[in-house]
C-alpha cells in the first residue's frame, strides 16, 4: 500500500503519478484514456487511488483537477484548441480573454489563474461532451435560447457532480463558469447568465465543510510550550497574521511597515498580484500582535553577515525557508507537544486557519463600516464603493478596527506568554 502520508511535495505525488498511475491507466481494460494526453476520471482515481485523492484534499487543497493543473500533467499544448479541447474559436477567444483579464487587469496570482483555467477546462470539456456542440457562446445572444441553455449548463453539473467530491470543490467549479458567463455580460458577447442560480438548484448553497481545521487555543499553547525561537516565530505569522505557508516563509523583512503614520496600525505590504485571491487593492495584512518579537527577531538575524532579510531563512541563511520545512516543523512539533488534529499531524494551513475563524467572526463588522461609508458617499453599492473609493489605508484600519479586540483576547496574551 502506497505511503501517501510521506509525501512531502507536490512532486512527490507527480513522481508516484508517473511511475504507479500511468502504467495502471495503460493496462485497464475498462477504461479507455491516453495518459500522455488525458488524464483519468475521478471516479477511476477515486475507485482505484482514494488514498491518493484524500491526501491531496487534506494535505494541499487541491482537486485532481487542480493537481494536474500544478505539475503539469498531461503537458499543456501550446495550440490554444488543442488545449482547451474543443474546436470553435470564438469560444475559446471569449476563455481565454477572461483569463487575461484576469492576470492582468485584475491582478489575480498565478496560483489563483491556474486553477481557474484547469476548471474551466473541465467544465467546457463536459460541456462539450454532454450536448454534442463546442460552441458555447452563441446560443447566449438569444434571449429565446435562454431556456434550452440554462438545461444544458445544468445537465452538465449534473455530470460534474459525480466527479469532484467534495462540497467544497463542487461550489469552486459552479464558482468558475459563474464568474466566465458574467464576464462575457460585462464585455457584451452574452444577454444573461446560464450558471446564476446553480448552487441553490442543485443544494449546494450550504456551507462546505473543509479538511483543514483550525488549531484551537489549547492546540497553540501546546505547541508554543515546547518550540524553539524559530518555530514559535512561524507559528506566530501563521496563527497570529493569517498569513498562508509560502507567505510566512518568504516573509522579507522590506514588506514591514513597523511605523506607519499616526493611529495607523503596522502591516505588511504585500505587491500588486502578489496574494492568491487578492485584487489590487488588497495587499496589506495587519499586525495586531507580536511587534516586538519582530523587533527582537530582527535584532538576531541582522548581525549575521549573509543574512539577506528573510525572517524565517532557510539553511542557507541567504534564502528563504521552504514551505516543505514548515510543514516539518509543524510535525515535529506535533509529535513533541503531543498534539494531533482530526488524527494526523498539525499542518501549516491549521495556522492560518485559526486567524481566519476570527475574521469571519469580525467580517459582519467589517461590512457594516464599509456599507456606512458607502451611505455618506452616496453609493448604493458597498462593494463598488469599497473597491473604488476606500483607499488602502482606509480598508486597513477598518480590518484591524474591528479584528483588534478578538485578537487581543484570542491570541495576544497567548503569543506574549511565550515571544
Amino acid at each position: 500500500m502506497p505511503h501517501y502520508t510521506r509525501f512531502e511535495t507536490l512532486e512527490d505525488f507527480a513522481d508516484f503519478y508517473r511511475r504507479e498511475i500511468i502504467p495502471a491507466l495503460r493496462t485497464d481494460p475498462d477504461i479507455d484514456v491516453d495518459p500522455d494526453s488525458e488524464t483519468p476520471t475521478y471516479r477511476w482515481l477515486k475507485s482505484n487511488y482514494s488514498g491518493f485523492v484524500a491526501r491531496l484534499r487534506r494535505d494541499h487543497d487541491l482537486s485532481p483537477g487542480d493537481f494536474y493543473d500544478a505539475v503539469g500533467i498531461p503537458p499543456t499544448p501550446d495550440d490554444a484548441e488543442d488545449a482547451w479541447g474543443i474546436g470553435h474559436e470564438p469560444t475559446i477567444q471569449g476563455l481565454e480573454d477572461y483569463l487575461e483579464e484576469l492576470d492582468r487587469d485584475r491582478g489575480r496570482a498565478g496560483t489563483t489563474v491556474g486553477p481557474r483555467r484547469s476548471r474551466l477546462n473541465t467544465y467546457v470539456t463536459a460541456y462539450c461532451d454532454v450536448n454534442g456542440t463546442n460552441d458555447l457562446l452563441t446560443p447566449l445572444l438569444d434571449e429565446t435560447a435562454k431556456p434550452d441553455e440554462i438545461a444544458r449548463v445544468r445537465d452538465t453539473f449534473r455530470v460534474l457532480d459525480e466527479q469532484l467530491g467534495t462540497l467544497a470543490s463542487k461550489k469552486k467549479y459552479v464558482s468558475a463558469a459563474q464568474n466566465w458567463y458574467t464576464f462575457l455580460e460585462e464585455m457584451g458577447r452574452s444577454l444573461y447568465n446560464p450558471a446564476e442560480n446553480l448552487l441553490n438548484r442543485f443544494g449546494w448553497d450550504e456551507t462546505p465543510l473543509y479538511d483543514h481545521p483550525a488549531l484551537s487555543r489549547e492546540d497553540l499553547d501546546a505547541l508554543l510550550a515546547v518550540a524553539n525561537a524559530d518555530e514559535r516565530f512561524l507559528l506566530l505569522a501563521l496563527a497570529g497574521w493569517g498569513l498562508r505557508p509560502v507567505e510566512a516563509c518568504e516573509l522579507h523583512v522590506d514588506q514591514l511597515v513597523l511605523d506607519p503614520g499616526q493611529d495607523e496600525v503596522p502591516y505588511i505590504a504585500f505587491d500588486a498580484g502578489e496574494r492568491k485571491n487578492a485584487r489590487r487593492t488588497r495587499n496589506t495584512v495587519e499586525l495586531l500582535v507580536g511587534i516586538n518579537a519582530i523587533h527582537d527577531r530582527i535584532d538576531v538575524l541582522s548581525v549575521k553577515e549573509e543574512w539577506t532579510g528573510y525572517l524565517l531563512p532557510g539553511q542557507s541563511i541567504q534564502r528563504p525557508m521552504s514551505t516543505q520545512t514548515a510543514r516539518r516543523w509543524l510535525r515535529d512539533l506535533g509529535d513533541r507537544a503531543n498534539v494531533r488534529i482530526d488524527g494526523g499531524h498539525p499542518l501549516p494551513k491549521m495556522g492560518r486557519r485559526t486567524w481566519y475563524r476570527l475574521y469571519r467572526q469580525q467580517r459582519p463588522s467589517i461590512e457594516a463600516g464599509t456599507a456606512a461609508v458607502a451611505a455618506a458617499q452616496g453609493s448604493r453599492d458597498a462593494s463598488v464603493s469599497k473597491r473604488n473609493y476606500l483607499d488602502e489605508r482606509t480598508r486597513r484600519q477598518a480590518r484591524a478596527d474591528a479584528m483588534r479586540e478578538l485578537v487581543q483576547a484570542e491570541l495576544a496574551e497567548l503569543f506574549e506568554t511565550y515571544l
